[in-house]
């Protein structure tokens, strides 16, 4: 009687210094499967599910020290447990683990920079997505569009005269709900989604647009960009904060998990997208700025037609190559009243170009630069020539004129390029490069056939112009784009994603699509490789693409070739700020008189 009393009495001792411990866990497992604790030794608890796929729940225990997560199919039988073994601390509770990944904290080093800035770059509505965590979007939609989609992204088109076949991208949006999972946060929306780009879905790996009906952290529109044609998945991430660095506003972002309905899609760059949101934050800093028409510029290589921005009259119907974005019906000069008005603008902007090579083409003077950047915000496009230079943005502005759009600015009264999409930077694939294209700082993209590059030599040929951009471009290889700068920043993003690597790259054949695009079947191996000196050689049986060169290695080459290019400028090797300035003679007598009138004061 008193052992079944004491028994009685240790049991309740023991119930009393139970605790509740708390788990929150992402599965990376798709749809049909659950994720539960193994904690002390082998005992379990299944967790669950009500903002899929993040999964919740208490185990009540004495203590609980270490612990993994494990999967359970549909039927509840344990298959799986992860390969980490994790330690519970007081910060468990309040965070959302992810099946299989250690809870890191990477610091992403912010790139120097070395200009004035130009723009905002962002606004207290608008602020860059943190660039050391990995997100997880899973898109709930409607199943028929939905694989229709994902198994034909493109439409075939019949020429009605010629009988020729030719593809047109599947836009066709459907409706989703969307759980956006962070290490800290739930946030869940409604929207639509589609498949996104031409050349980004010719792969497999499709990317994709999300347009949300309610504002995550500042954006309704999300671009979730697959990456498919790079083994270090960081080729266009490194791109765009370089941009960034010498003060050119482009679309940043942060790494995401994706996933739609019973389909896990993998690893993805999600970024913002160029709109009006976009434009008003970033380029004015203000989210409530005025913001005027934008004017994207489409251009096929390599048998055309270009957006060259020549002048073709004052027919719209000239301009087939441009497409209005983002129309800003309070342009005094464009009444919408008026048919086709939006078209204005641009129009405008390639007669004053016109106009200004038929009068300045000839003419040195810094009165000819004065007078072009009367409507042409010069120093900006001269940065963003440096910076495809050094990174042979291969499907951009000045090679193609691809992937850019003209802003006309209505705070300043001038225009400006926005570049967007950087997956060809680093890549080399590009058969209209020059011979010499390493050497080569200036034109190694004249190879380009059936395209003039009319823009970009109209500006070069004038010697200021010219200084300027090899002023810019070798602070930029001195100051950023060197392996002294960049290899920490390469080296900590690898550290955030590697373990999502083999995970990402092994999904290529396990795609629940009949779609026919092309296929890279990377490993982690050459993720290591490719990221420092490592070549993919040819291997179409295996990838379809092949890399030339490693990043480390390009950027090494790129950055001394480019150094010496720049070698004779005056003061190159000093710390340079400022932007786009003139010689000035009268200045300089100014502030001589000025020294000579202090020196007799003071």
């Amino acid at each position: 009687m008193l052992s079944g009393t004491l028994s009685i009495f240790f049991a309740l001792l023991s119930l009393g210094n139970a605790m509740l411990y708390q788990f929150n866990v992402v599965s990376i497992m798709g749809e049909g499967y659950s994720i539960g604790i193994k904690y002390n030794g082998n005992n379990y608890a299944q967790l669950t599910s009500t903002v899929f796929p993040l999964f919740s729940g208490t185990v009540n225990a004495n203590n609980i020290d270490k612990y993994k997560y494990v999967i359970f199919d549909a039927m509840s039988n344990l298959i799986e447990e992860e390969s980490i073994e994790r330690t519970y601390t007081s910060e468990t509770s309040k965070i959302n683990e992810v099946y299989n990944r250690t809870n890191k904290k990477v610091t992403i080093p912010e790139l120097p920079k070395p200009f004035d800035p130009l723009y905002k770059m962002g606004s207290d509505k608008l602020q860059p997505l943190p660039n050391n965590v990995i997100y997880n979007i899973y898109a709930k939609c409607d199943e028929n569009v939905y694989n229709v989609i994902k198994n034909v992204p493109f439409n075939k088109k019949v020429n009605k005269e010629t009988g020729k076949v030719s593809l047109d991208t599947n836009n066709t949006p459907f409706n989703c709900t969307f759980n956006i999972i962070s290490p800290d946060g739930v946030y869940q929306r409604t929207g639509v989604i589609r498949a996104a780009g031409y050349g980004s879905r010719t792969y497999k790996k499709l990317s994709w647009i999300l347009k949300l009906d309610k504002k995550f952290m500042g954006r309704k529109t999300i671009k979730i960009r697959g990456s498919a044609n790079d083994p270090t998945l960081m080729r266009e991430r490194l791109a765009t904060q370089l941009y960034i660095a010498v003060g050119v506003p482009v679309q940043e972002g942060a790494y995401t998990r994706f996933y739609i309905n019973g389909d896990t899609w993998g690893l993805y760059n999600m970024v913002d997208s160029l709109n009006k949101n976009w434009i008003a934050n970033y380029v004015h800093g203000n989210d409530k700025a005025h913001v005027g028409t934008t004017y994207k510029l489409f251009s096929s290589h390599p048998t055309g037609p270009y957006s060259e921005l020549k002048y073709k009259g004052e027919d719209h119907h000239n301009y087939t190559t441009y497409e209005a974005k983002e129309i800003d019906l309070n342009d005094p000069e464009a009444n919408p009243a008026e048919p086709y008005s939006e078209w204005k603008r641009l129009i405008k902007f390639t007669r004053l170009y016109d106009e200004w090579m038929k009068k300045y083409s000839n003419d040195n003077s810094d009165e000819a630069v004065k007078a072009l950047e009367e409507f042409l915000e010069l120093e900006s496009c001269l940065r963003t020539y440096a910076i495809e230079t050094l990174t042979f943005a291969g499907d951009n502005f000045w090679l193609y004129h691809g992937n850019v759009a003209l802003y006309y600015n209505p705070e300043t009264n001038k225009y400006q390029f926005l570049s967007y999409d950087f997956d060809e930077s680093f890549t080399l694939e590009i058969d209209d490069l020059a011979p010499d294209y390493l050497e080569d700082c200036i034109t190694w993209n004249k190879n380009v056939p059936n395209f003039d590059h009319y823009f970009s030599k109209g500006l070069l040929s004038h010697p200021q112009i010219k200084e300027r951009y090899d002023k810019i471009l070798g602070i930029t290889a001195r100051k950023i784009f060197n392996l002294d700068v960049l290899t920490p920043y390469i080296n900590a993003n690898a550290d955030l994603i590697k373990e999502d690597v083999t995970w990402n790259f092994d999904l290529i054949d396990k795609y629940n699509t009949t779609y026919d695009g092309k296929v890279n079947h990377f490993t982690y191996k050459d993720f290591e490789e490719n990221i420092g000196y490592g070549k993919l050689p040819i291997n179409p049986a295996v990838n379809y693409n092949n890399v030339t060169y490693g990043l480390e290695e390009i950027i090494q080459l790129r950055s001394d070739n480019c150094k010496a290019y720049t070698k004779d400028i005056k003061d190159i090797s000093k710390y340079e700020s400022s932007s786009f300035k003139l010689s000035n003679n009268n200045t300089i007598k100014i502030l001589f008189l000025l020294q000579f009138v202090l020196y007799f004061l003071f």
